[in-house]
């Protein structure tokens, strides 16, 4: 598939997939189509172990749903479903928040595994749809007050706040601020860190805990007894056991 609303790019087992709506990189039926094609496709991928999502420009990370879009707000891929879809994803993902990341925007930043800020005052995140009578619509309700707390998330969200970067670290929405010059540079080293984690552990993590967070904790350590049972069996891990044993750094494979 072609794109033609976001660019993906892949070098050492990261892949970066750029919003290229600016300046405000909305969201519109293009990008929900695109996001859900390049989702399928990285997933399957062996040669991408880490994601960032970021947005084209220097203004806007993300502004949510496209208003001048309405129409198609039906067609397509479901905003709801390809979001989900992103925090499910096998491999860990990455927000570069370096522009505003508003309403629709903001939903996307959390369901990355992972969200570095830009340090610049037009660098904002904020779930302000209250201020239009509705609500958020693409999983912000659910999710917020699972990273910063239900009366921090409530308040966020019924006085519409708009977060400054420093705010947004001092409630634990984003991990890191780092100097907007060094936002991609800082991101893209720790996807590559993360990139050679062993890839059947790292997919382990993330599908045992995504399970016990949403079906509950019985629920996840089935999945969690189901993989260790796995990775006991793999070539990484014996990879990483003979590693140990000669006092080198392992070289993972996914297998």
């Amino acid at each position: 598939m072609a794109y033609s609303n976001i660019i993906v790019t892949t070098q050492d087992f990261v892949s970066t997939i750029t919003l290229n709506r600016p300046p405000t990189n909305a969201v519109n039926l293009g990008i929900r189509e695109e996001l859900d094609h390049a989702i399928t496709a990285l997933e399957q991928s062996k040669e991408t172990r880490a994601i960032i999502i970021t947005g084209a420009g220097e203004k806007g990370f993300c502004a949510g749903m496209d208003v001048s879009d309405i129409a198609n707000i039906n067609k397509g891929p479901n905003g709801n479903d390809v979001f989900n879809r992103i925090e499910r994803m096998p491999k860990p993902v990455i927000a570069a928040i370096n522009g505003y990341a508003l309403g629709g925007g903001c939903e996307l930043a959390l369901v990355c595994h992972f969200r570095f800020i830009a340090d610049s005052a037009r660098t904002i995140m904020g779930l302000p749809e209250v201020n239009l009578g509705i609500t958020p619509g693409w999983g912000g309700i659910q999710r917020l007050p699972r990273v910063v707390g239900k009366s921090k998330a409530l308040e966020m969200i019924l006085f519409s706040k708009r977060l400054q970067p420093q705010e947004a670290l001092a409630i634990g929405l984003v991990d890191r601020v780092v100097p907007a010059a060094d936002l991609m540079k800082e991101a893209m080293a720790f996807a590559v860190t993360l990139s050679k984690r062993p890839p059947l552990a790292v997919r382990a993590v993330l599908e045992g805990m995504n399970v016990g967070l949403e079906k509950g904790f019985e629920e996840g350590l089935r999945v969690d007894r189901e993989w260790s049972a796995k990775l006991g069996q793999s070539k990484d891990a014996m990879e990483g056991m003979t590693a140990f044993l000669q006092k080198r750094e392992p070289v993972f494979t996914g297998e």
